[in-house]
């Protein structure tokens, strides 16, 4: 099984929101940031994005889409002299999923979301990802990936019955297929696993260790199951993932681990076998060491965490 594969498996997405926003020009907004995945497709016109990481202008076009993995604030608009409206202002505006704003100038449609995702089964994913990650019309994407933001553009163009169910449905591919954009993309990070699944050696190594992660792995045989010497695998995989293999393993196994404390009828006895620790105290000395808790500590705050949602 892939890295992305094994995240994305059990990873759902809660609370989507979103909004078919029509704009005309002079127009903007601003927004305080709000937590959630957020994105905006641009279905036709133009704009200028701005955030407190990019402060230097982006260029929008329509097909273009954006996608925020935090609560950082950000600005658009039609024109940089332009007034921005902010977005809670915006709100009260809406009719429905639709919101209508600006002077009767220059037409620009988006559809923006916004959803939420488990931070903890998505921490692996969510590091490996810009804070804010813009997709060209231009650059190359898969017919799967233009289907899916022209299905979105569609459902939330003219909404039919089960409107609300299909686009979130749509939200869930579009960050697959955004994530698999990014990954091939020419600014894609050239550390950590994204980029070890990209190199055709390590990748072999990297996915045997997610596919059995209790497995009595070495460096010996994660060079096997890349086809490389020991010392050159060594050397290639902390190169591009930044840490060793059996750093990375141990990591692995930790949110693993996590993961699994989440499903209530786990023991934490289990827990420790099925990511690779036969006892439960060498599994409670390296869980306290890379969380900072204990497992039974981390149990009870995710259960807690659970209940208030």
């Amino acid at each position: 099984m892939d890295p992305l594969t094994d995240i994305l498996t059990g990873m759902r997405i809660r609370q989507a929101q979103f909004t078919r926003l029509d704009a005309s020009a002079p127009w903007g907004l601003n927004s305080g940031g709000e937590s959630g995945v957020k994105f905006v497709l641009v279905v036709r016109g133009s704009a200028i994005l701005t955030s407190a990481s990019h402060p230097e202008p982006i260029a929008l076009q329509g097909g273009d889409v954006f996608m925020m993995f935090d609560d950082e604030a950000y600005q658009m608009h039609d024109h940089e002299s332009s007034l921005t409206m902010a977005c809670v202002e915006v709100e009260k505006l809406r009719v429905g999923n639709r919101i209508a704003l600006g002077g009767g100038g220059a037409a620009t449609s988006f559809v923006s979301g916004l959803f939420q995702i488990d931070a903890l089964q998505a921490r692996p994913l969510l590091d490996a990802l810009p804070r804010l990650l813009h997709l060209k019309l231009d650059q190359h994407r898969s017919l799967a990936f233009q289907s899916v933001l022209e299905l979105l553009a569609v459902e939330t163009e003219g909404p039919g019955l089960g409107s609300d169910a299909v686009v979130s449905r749509l939200f869930e591919l579009l960050f697959v297929h955004a994530i698999r954009a990014y990954s091939s993309h020419p600014d894609a990070p050239t550390r950590g696993w994204l980029a070890a699944i990209g190199d055709r050696h390590l990748a072999l190594a990297v996915k045997a260790m997610h596919g059995d992660p209790a497995r009595d792995w070495t460096v010996e045989s994660l060079a096997q199951e890349a086809g490389m010497s020991r010392s050159a695998f060594a050397a290639r995989f902390r190169a591009v993932v930044g840490q060793t293999p059996l750093d990375y393993l141990t990591h692995w196994r930790v949110y693993c681990a996590t993961r699994l404390m989440q499903q209530r009828n786990a023991s934490l006895a289990d827990v420790a076998q099925r990511v690779g620790y036969e006892s439960a105290a060498a599994f409670n000395r390296v869980f306290k060491r890379e969380t900072g808790l204990t497992p039974g500590a981390f149990r009870k705050a995710a259960e807690q965490e659970s209940a208030a949602v």
